[in-house]
């Protein structure tokens, strides 16, 4: 057997064994998956589904698509091969030029074919879980149709469909037709991308989910309204929908330049996922204090950042000041229930910021306080965090901290 099918074949079972792993948890969390909100582990557990459960029958179609074409000008399949993530067929015939380059390219319109069609079926499903996976596996299709696809024919000798497609000078005009249409789709797929198109927002509580969209529905009747504007795009930035955050945010930029909560918000979204606050980040938030914000909850977004800039560089005073201003920013918060996770995670970051100074008790303190807001929400895991956040802290202490009734310090955590 070929060495390179070998490697195929190692890899397949790697592949089809994750893919067996991802059906099962879908199967076990069915119910689960039918309800809102669509949280954090729902879109990754999308995201997965998208690449290892989707792929297969993609791969398969694609096959099938060759085999088609393969017989509607006349020739015939003497082998394939299926392996979940690669397969192939060997077609047989006195083809013309034409009829090589409908062979090569008719995979690609399956796998383009599959994306839509999955996207199509799901995206008007009651759930938003599902609505997601079929917006992520059209990304994915398109992403391999258009990228990993034709640049993995070029350096595999035995898989031909790309270079049979590309190859001008046996079919120079449906060649350059092809390569027109496919810069122009992988712009298009580009700027989508980038524009959030394939994001949706997530949530870890219906309640949030409920006030996101409520303020969503105000905003779009109310297109005039700056407050409801920062409160969707700020929305889109904490439920992960990044692109599509920064995206809206620009477009309100270049009419509000001068806005200080939407500069915040920019300082945020280049922050990223992770709170890296980078120093064009820290500029930015900086440059929003000075223009002023109006929005509590914005102002202690902004302290938050300035804290976490000086954390990440051991400035260990510096960001207990920043994350104390960020608390009686957002003590001006007139909505309470939309403060407290935040509020929890503050507290959360100035306990840290005491416990590498020594300052245990301090730092046992500021966590009880992130545990006990923290229970006030429905974050079940963000709160066992913060109770394991207790146990270290007196380890790190090496003696036993705050009140001898505190309910943390005997229990479990799991």
């Amino acid at each position: 057997m070929n060495p390179i099918f070998i490697l195929f074949n190692l890899f397949a079972l790697v592949y089809i064994f994750r893919g067996v792993q991802i059906v099962w948890q879908i199967v076990r969390q069915w119910g689960l998956l039918l309800q809102e909100p669509l949280t954090r582990a729902k879109k990754w557990l999308g995201d997965q589904a998208a690449f290892f459960v989707a792929v297969p029958p993609s791969v398969a179609l694609h096959e099938l698509f060759h085999a088609l074409a393969t017989w509607l000008v006349g020739g015939q399949i003497v082998d394939f091969g299926y392996g979940g993530f690669w397969g192939y067929v060997v077609p047989v015939g006195d083809f013309t030029p034409a009829q090589n380059w409908l062979i090569a390219i008719a995979g690609t319109w399956a796998n383009l074919l599959f994306g839509a069609g999955l996207w199509l079926a799901l995206h008007h499903h009651r759930a938003s879980s599902f609505r997601y996976f079929g917006l992520r596996a059209l990304r994915f299709q398109l992403y391999f149709a258009l990228v990993y696809y034709p640049v993995f024919t070029l350096f595999i000798p035995t898989i031909s469909d790309w270079r049979i497609i590309y190859d001008f000078s046996a079919t120079p005009v449906l060649s350059a037709v092809t390569a027109v249409l496919h810069i122009t789709t992988l712009y298009l797929f580009y700027r989508a991308d980038r524009a959030g198109w394939f994001e949706m927002a997530g949530f870890e509580t219906v309640n949030e989910q409920a006030a996101f969209d409520t303020v969503a529905q105000q905003a779009a009747q109310n297109p005039q309204d700056r407050a409801l504007a920062m409160q969707v795009i700020d929305g889109l930035r904490r439920g992960g929908a990044e692109h599509k955050a920064t995206t809206e945010l620009q477009q309100y930029l270049q009419t509000h330049p001068e806005d200080g909560d939407a500069t915040v918000l920019l300082a945020a979204l280049q922050a990223g996922k992770n709170n890296h606050v980078s120093a064009q980040s820290k500029a930015n938030t900086e440059k929003a204090l000075r223009l002023g914000i109006q929005n509590p909850r914005q102002e202690a977004i902004a302290y938050r950042l300035l804290g976490e800039y000086a954390l990440e560089r051991n400035q260990y005073p510096e960001a207990v000041n920043q994350f104390s201003q960020a608390l009686t920013a957002l003590s001006r918060n007139t909505h309470q229930a939309d403060q407290i996770g935040l509020q929890a995670y503050l507290y959360h970051l100035r306990s840290l910021a005491y416990r590498r100074q020594g300052q245990y008790e301090q730092a046992y303190q500021d966590m009880t306080q992130a545990v006990q807001l923290s229970q006030q929400t429905e974050h079940e895991q963000q709160t066992a965090v913060y109770q394991q956040e207790l146990h270290i802290i007196e380890q790190q202490a090496g003696r036993p901290l705050g009140s001898s009734h505190n309910p943390y310090a005997d229990e479990d955590v799991v």
